[in-house]
């Protein structure tokens, strides 16, 4: 999707949920002052933006001054796209392993942006995972009826150990953001909010969590009874195991 010409002036039709500051106005700061950047859920109000890490204030609105309201207009309402946010997240845990080939396949899922990193799972704190789930839990802040998805290639990529992966779910299931695996036998998309809700691909339900002693990742797709689901074939009756 295209950026606007003028990324400033379209961000400030709306108004700030961080700042509280009118539509008209630039982002201000905690001390009173023009706010260098405008805040990421204002700006994340924008769809052609919201793959954005950042969006600074123009010099001649003078980030760093003493803030001024700006000239008072109708503040716009935020809309969802019809096309879901994919947030991807790619990881490998050595600097030997080769990280491009689930590059490639985030961008195919049409992921934008893409947090990566070389890490192993052993660490408690990997940098790039946080910021993809801060910036997955952003949009869904800024557009709550936005569809947001985090995309990885693989569960594995996200975490081993039973703990990690439960607390991970539930992080999700909270912000009601789905999760996409692209290979694997977990494969599709899943929603947080249980049956009912359609995704795309195979469109299982929410992986049910639970602390496995035999090694196994804890995910499981709950067992549901038989539907019928509209493919490009047509209709066809399925049941999801």
């Amino acid at each position: 999707m295209p950026q606007p010409a003028a990324p400033a002036a379209v961000v400030e039709q709306f108004d700030c949920p961080t700042c509280e500051v009118p539509a008209g106005s630039t982002c201000r700061t905690r001390g009173g002052k023009v706010a260098p950047k405008y805040h990421t859920p204002r700006f994340m109000l924008v769809p052609q933006l919201r793959a954005e890490l950042e969006v600074r204030t123009p010099a001649d609105r003078g980030p760093g001054r003493v803030w001024e309201m700006g000239p008072a207009i109708d503040a716009a309402a935020p809309e969802a796209t019809t096309k879901p946010t994919r947030v991807g997240y790619a990881r490998c845990s050595t600097a030997q392993q080769e990280l491009q080939s689930q590059l490639d396949a985030l961008e195919e899922a049409g992921c934008d942006p893409v947090f990566s990193e070389k890490i192993s799972t052993r660490v408690k704190v990997r940098p790039e995972f946080v910021k993809a789930m801060d910036f997955a839990r952003t949009i869904k802040k800024a557009v709550p009826h936005q569809r947001v998805i985090l995309t990885v290639h693989e569960m594995k990529r996200l975490g081993r150990g039973a703990a990690e992966l439960l607390t991970i779910a539930e992080d999700l299931r909270h912000h009601d953001i789905q999760l996409e695996l692209l290979t694997g036998p977990l494969q599709g998309v899943y929603d947080p909010s249980g049956h009912g809700r359609a995704c795309s691909r195979s469109s299982p339900a929410w992986p049910s969590p639970s602390v496995s002693t035999s090694g196994r990742s804890p995910w499981k797709v709950r067992r549901r009874p038989a539907s019928v689901a509209v493919t490009a074939d047509g209709p066809r009756s399925s049941t999801m195991t």
